[in-house]
């Protein structure tokens, strides 16, 4: 995949010369980092999963240019590849200020932003949907977790039926630090220098599932975090938004389990069902 990514980032930047190899361990996708002859940075990233490609490019072209400068540029893309060449932005990893309260607000601002760039329709079939993305998931989840796992988790969704249809507005579906790139100009704040990236599972959502990869990370044991980031976005979490964000981010534990363990990273996948273990302890 290397070469034929080089190759293609070549051909439509006229030029260019690899910085480095920024794929994820798991193989799912590969990223390369190259610089132009101008001194340009890009990023041309090749996906092996069809649908991740389809949802990250709709993204770049539907959602992210409302964002501004706060996410990269799409500059061309690849159907027959599968591949995207997209614009760098500024800043360090952002799992290295994970905790740091200022950097959450930030990331809520942007994500409110992202989430009011188109108006969606009602979720009237919630409950059916996510019923039948457990049922999916179900065969190969077994062979993982035990029959009171998933059933805590059918009886969570089933209990959204007395939810009203939440609105559903774009969500990124991956929004956590390693996904955020912090621009700290000499060290001093960080309004407006929160970026992010790897829109490759983005689509349509209730807007608080968009928070399970944090509330069920760094603001379990850090609740002042939570507030900074809701204060940012601008909104908080009433009962059926706590419901909705329960019973989901118990869904999105199987998959997880299911996911990681398909990808050899059984530390995720434990650390995933560990969260599911903690809703039916009774997290609230």
């Amino acid at each position: 995949m290397r070469a034929e990514l080089t190759g293609y980032a070549r051909q439509v930047l006229g030029s260019g010369q690899v910085v480095a190899d920024r794929s994820w361990g798991h193989g799912v996708a590969g990223v390369l980092e190259l610089r132009d002859d101008d001194g340009a940075v890009w990023f041309v990233k090749g996906h092996g999963d069809p649908e991740r490609y389809r949802r990250e490019l709709s993204a770049y072209r539907r959602w992210v240019p409302g964002l501004g400068g706060r996410a990269p540029r799409l500059r061309a893309y690849d159907d027959e590849r599968l591949a995207l060449v997209l614009s760098a932005v500024p800043g360090e990893a952002g799992l290295s200020y994970a905790t740091d309260p200022e950097v959450q607000r930030e990331a809520g601002i942007l994500l409110r932003r992202l989430h009011d760039t188109e108006t969606l329709s009602p979720w009237t079939d919630l409950v059916a949907e996510k019923l039948d993305e457990l049922d999916r998931l179900s065969v190969r989840a077994s062979r993982l977790l035990e029959p009171r796992e998933l059933d805590f988790v059918r009886a969570e969704l089933r209990n959204l039926s007395g939810v009203p249809a939440p609105a559903r507005v774009p969500c990124h579906l991956d929004y956590s630090p390693r996904n955020w790139l912090v621009d700290r100009e000499d060290g001093h704040g960080v309004e407006g220098r929160v970026h992010v990236i790897d829109f490759e599972w983005a689509g349509p959502e209730v807007w608080v599932n968009d928070l399970n990869r944090l509330y069920f990370g760094p603001w379990r044991d850090r609740p002042d975090l939570g507030d900074a980031f809701l204060a940012g976005y601008g909104r908080t979490l009433d009962d059926a938004d706590r419901a909705v964000l329960h019973a989901c981010g118990a869904l999105t534990a199987v998959f997880i389990v299911v996911w990681a363990h398909g990808r050899g990273e059984p530390g995720f996948a434990e650390a995933w069902r560990q969260n599911l273990r903690g809703l039916m302890d009774g997290w609230r």
